[in-house]
């Protein structure tokens, strides 16, 4: 995709600044990001649809997997990042390894909210989404890292701060 291609692009400039000029980078690969605050992405959608209609329609097949991250751990990985790392044009991937997929994650959403809604997909896959996504946080790991807010827990997180929204 236009988007993925655009992030490669960026990870070998910051390589090419510090092999050419030891200029300290490294490029954080930020997964499915959700959790308090954000007004956008799978979660808010689901919400927002959920709040005018009984159906919930989403692109894709629902067997699309990802790989969610919440912002708690996605601030514990940058302190491990920035502990650990040797910023020596690092790409990290920041995640928890764990794949789910759309239409399990918009259940336990859907659940975690308290709405009963029927969910539809399109069946049509945009160009350029992953199918399967799923990230390799060996590296992360290493650096001392470990999610620890589970999706169920997460989306408790977020429903509450959807209350005070």
């Amino acid at each position: 995709s236009p988007y993925g291609f655009h992030k490669l692009i960026s990870e070998q400039i910051c390589a090419e600044f510090y092999h050419l000029n030891k200029i300290k980078t490294c490029s954080m690969r930020v997964f499915s990001a959700y959790g308090e605050g954000l007004h956008k992405q799978l979660f808010w959608d689901i919400f927002q649809k959920a709040r005018q209609s009984d159906t919930i329609s989403l692109f894709g097949t629902g067997s699309e997997t990802r790989d969610f991250i919440h912002i708690d751990d996605i601030l514990s990985s940058i302190d491990c990042i920035i502990s650990s790392s040797q910023f020596e044009a690092d790409i990290i991937n920041v995640a928890t390894g764990i794949s789910t997929s759309i239409r399990e994650a918009a259940s336990m959403f859907l659940d975690t909210i308290g709405m009963k809604k029927e969910i539809q997909f399109s069946n049509i896959v945009k160009q350029g989404d992953p199918l399967g996504w799923v990230a390799d946080i060996g590296k992360l790991i290493s650096y001392g890292f470990s999610p620890q807010v589970d999706l169920k827990s997460g989306l408790v997180q977020y429903k509450n701060w959807l209350k005070q929204e």
